[in-house]
């Protein structure tokens, strides 16, 4: 059946040292075992295996995954696919597995994990689109997937995460507009799409961001005006949105642009007091989840 049949695999991809101490007992149904493998083929796929299971968080994962919180494995030289088993850790609260190598999509099943505040999947090698489903994810405050493969547009859905504090997506190959939808995220602070392949006008919904103290967004292919809806945020201290040829227009009243974030677009007015024309940014490295919020770029004279 089913969960045999998954014993076998398991059994088969982890080190045989591990297969014992993760199977003592099947008393707790398939679901207890599903959910265990969300766990294992993870670290059976890792070269770093023998480290991670040592580790306190990965054995009370194991042992009950239905209370497991916290799933923190970066920079362990995962590889695969991310397991769709992740979707019965109904405990769940972060989510990290940056700084990889998996590949293929986002599983959708994500999506079920209603309790998630954090989910880290950045500097993967992951493809396809972002899931619509993450748009029930309501505890979400930070989406971090920076420097994958992902593609498509950017899900409307994400506009009703109301306490998303931190959306860093940059680094891939989405496509379209930017959704108006995105105006309902009324806790945001920091908003990086740089690095795409973003089209369209910049939506005056925008404007409701009250909270917003930055929005990176260079280096794609907007087109239009800088909404004058934005000059409604009064805590919105930088706006990046250089290598947009198609970003043209006045910038609106109380709107400050950062210097040097303009070259490559028609952009006029104000620029922290200096000239339009200066380098773009230098991107940096992404930043890792124990540092501040705000990244450092560098701006050339």
């Amino acid at each position: 059946n089913f969960c045999t049949h998954r014993r076998r695999v398991v059994n088969t991809e982890l080190p045989s040292e591990h297969t014992g101490r993760a199977y003592t007992t099947y008393a707790h149904g398939c679901t207890m075992i599903t959910a265990r493998l969300a766990v294992l083929l993870l670290v059976a796929r890792s070269a770093s295996a023998n480290m991670i299971v040592e580790t306190a968080e990965y054995q009370s994962c194991v042992a009950a995954p239905s209370t497991c919180k916290s799933m923190s494995l970066p920079n362990t030289q995962l590889v695969g696919t991310l397991p769709t088993e992740f979707g019965v850790l109904t405990s769940l609260t972060y989510l990290g597995l940056y700084q990889n190598r998996f590949t293929g999509t986002v599983p959708t099943e994500l999506g079920v994990l209603t309790g998630l505040t954090m989910l880290w999947l950045s500097e993967n090698r992951l493809t396809g689109t972002l899931p619509s489903e993450l748009g029930a994810l309501t505890n979400l405050t930070l989406i971090w997937s920076s420097n994958n493969r992902l593609t498509g547009t950017l899900p409307s859905e994400l506009g009703v995460l109301s306490r998303l504090n931190r959306v860093d997506i940059d680094g891939n190959r989405l496509t379209g507009t930017l959704p108006s939808e995105l105006g309902g995220l009324t806790d945001l602070e920091f908003l990086w799409l740089f690095d795409n392949q973003l089209t369209g006008t910049l939506p005056s919904e925008l404007g409701a961001l009250n909270r917003l103290t930055e929005m990176s967004l260079h280096t794609n292919q907007l087109t239009g005006t800088l909404p004058s809806a934005l000059s409604r945020i009064t805590t919105l201290s930088t706006i990046y949105v250089c290598n947009n040829a198609g970003l043209c227009g006045d910038v609106p009243g109380g709107v400050t642009l950062a210097s040097g974030r303009t070259s490559s677009t028609c952009l006029v007015g104000a620029i922290a007091g200096t000239l339009l024309g200066s380098s773009c940014p230098t991107l940096s490295p992404t930043a890792s989840p124990s540092t501040s919020p705000t990244k450092s770029v560098a701006t050339e004279s």
